[in-house]
């Protein structure tokens, strides 16, 4: 859970090449599936571009990332006044 009022995910950073992970980020305000906004697995979660995946979406309700066979990701996130 990163946040559970509504934000803006700007970027993720993904600080290790995993070939079997998998990050999914969810406009939901707790653990579990929610509304999953963006779905990252294996390939696309390479550190070869420096690791930023920009993102630059509203989340309403709040940001939720589930991680699996992945612990290294960075979230940059602002809150929505």
């Amino acid at each position: 859970m990163v946040t559970t009022k509504p934000a803006i995910l700007h970027r993720l950073i993904i600080g290790a090449d995993v070939a079997s992970g998998d990050v999914e980020v969810s406009d939901h305000i707790s653990l579990g599936n929610g509304d999953v906004v963006l779905q990252l697995t294996g390939s696309t979660l390479m550190t070869a571009n420096g690791g930023g995946i920009e993102v630059n979406a509203h989340f309403h309700k709040g940001i939720t990332l589930n991680l699996t066979n992945q612990t290294k990701v960075t979230v940059i996130w602002s809150p929505v006044a």
